[in-house]
């Protein structure tokens, strides 16, 4: 009967060592395991600092990028207000000089009915007293006009352009060069040094 009992208690002792151990087995890690898992701690470890210093030179690229599209617009704004100042200098330039060129303009008209009148008056002598008034109002007026820079353009006998020469109509003419003006039906002026009106001819063949 003892010995019984005491077998049962050995075989009972064993079965409980054997699932302890089993146990500690599963609990506890393997040598290559422990090995494995210290080896990618410590490669972590090293990836940690190289990533940072990465990152800083990725964020100092992107602001030397920033600073270069500045430096560039800066560059491209500075060319643009230079030559904004420069137009606006042309433009007030150009009120002061051509400033009187619309009040001169509506002289003209006047001009080409003094030329008329002189002519008139020479088919008929009996107005030579008036055609003397005339003509010396004309030369006045013609002499203000010249001092605010209004000068005629010339025209017969000089070659046709058409930068200053309006051609009416064409004729031809012996002896005469092809392109040659041969008569002006209305003066063309200039007014400093632009083109205040085209002059009105008759152009060789």
């Amino acid at each position: 009967m003892s010995k019984s009992t005491g077998t049962v208690v050995n075989d009972a002792n064993a079965t409980t060592v054997k699932e302890a151990t089993a146990a500690a087995e599963k609990t506890v890690p393997t040598g290559t395991q422990t090995a494995a898992e210290a080896a990618a701690g410590k490669t972590s470890q090293r990836k940690k600092p190289r990533s940072k210093t990465q990152q800083l030179q990725e964020e100092n690229q992107q602001l030397k990028e920033r600073i270069q599209q500045l430096e560039d617009q800066l560059i491209r704004l500075t060319a643009d207000m230079q030559n904004l100042k420069k137009r606006y200098d042309r433009e007030l330039e150009n009120v002061v000089i051509y400033g009187n060129q619309k009040f001169v303009e509506k002289l003209l008209p006047l001009v080409d009915e003094l030329e008329r009148a002189l002519h008139m008056s020479d088919q008929n002598k009996n107005f030579e007293a008036f055609r003397n008034g005339i003509e010396l109002i004309y030369k006045k007026f013609l002499k203000i006009l010249e001092d605010e820079g209004v000068k005629p353009i010339k025209a017969v006998g000089q070659k046709f352009d058409y930068n200053l020469h309006d051609a009416i109509l064409m004729a031809e003419r012996e002896g005469v060069e092809s392109g040659t003006i041969l008569e002006e039906v209305q003066k063309g002026y200039f007014y400093k040094d632009r083109v205040l009106r085209h002059a009105k001819v008759i152009v060789a063949k």
